[in-house]
């Protein structure tokens, strides 16, 4: 956010009056929006547009200078790029503080703004808090984020979605006017490396953050029951293993060689 050499831009939002259109929530809600980053004025925007004004006099801060979220009196909304590790030293700062936090990921765009942002949700706050109310003002609609489990599930699940977006579109050549012969192995070789990562991310979130690998007995595990592990169980059930890839491979191969000698 542009803070002009500030670590930190408070602001105080309360409800517009009845009939100034605000869907989300019917309390006041003290935060603070903490550090810098180019979308942070688009989460401002978005929630001016929910109809919350700024309120003249913020709340003091209790957490250190240098993180990116919104503080709220009773919540941490964090919206850290970094990774796990960093995240978890977060997680216990508030804990110390009995600070809850939420984990915000997603690909924010500045359309949001207006549209409203789509947030992947990890330890989603409790029903009617006035964490809930904030997500459901910087969502699309109220409800419309996706709680994705515990603590560090919202970066598991936008660490898969990034692969899988890219899995979709990476193999393929840039348009350039011109015909090119279909470079099959090479876009077989690059979607099966994108598999061995996602295989990957599955094993070491179920690993870590679950503490068991598929297949689970009857009934499901409580650890287990959340989206990103069924996401993760999904990944590793779904996706064949390197011989069986082999397998296909050859058999491919085989196929090709037939066709060009008819």
């Amino acid at each position: 956010m542009v803070c002009r050499g500030s670590h930190l831009l408070p602001r105080l939002f309360e409800p517009a009056p009845k009939g100034g259109g605000h869907p989300v929530s019917a309390m006041s809600i003290s935060f603070h929006i903490r550090g810098q980053a180019p979308h942070l004025p688009w989460f401002l925007r978005r929630l001016e547009a929910q109809g919350l004004a700024a309120a003249r006099e913020p709340a003091a801060t209790r957490l250190p200078a240098g993180w990116m979220g919104i503080e709220l009196e009773d919540c941490w909304l964090d919206l850290g790029r970094d990774g796990d590790h960093a995240l978890a030293e977060r997680l216990a700062r508030c804990a110390a503080l009995s600070l809850p936090v939420v984990e915000l990921r997603g690909d924010w765009s500045p359309f949001a703004a207006e549209h409203g942002f789509m947030l992947l949700i990890g330890n989603p706050p409790a029903p009617d808090s006035a964490a809930c109310r904030m997500l459901d003002a910087l969502a699309p609609a109220p409800g419309c984020w996706l709680p994705c489990g515990p603590a560090h599930s919202a970066r598991f699940c936008e660490r898969v979605f990034i692969a899988l977006q890219h899995q979709g579109l990476g193999s393929l050549r840039q348009p350039d006017g011109a015909p090119h012969a279909l470079q099959w192995e090479a876009m077989l070789e690059s979607q099966w490396r994108i598999a061995d990562k996602l295989a990957e991310l599955a094993q070491g979130y179920l690993a870590e953050r679950v503490g068991l690998l598929p297949p689970y007995p009857s009934p499901l595990p409580e650890a287990a029951q959340h989206f990103a592990a069924a996401l993760a169980r999904a990944i590793l059930l779904t996706l064949p293993d390197p011989a069986v890839r082999g397998e296909w491979l050859a058999r491919i191969q085989t196929i090709l060689a037939n066709q060009g000698a008819n």
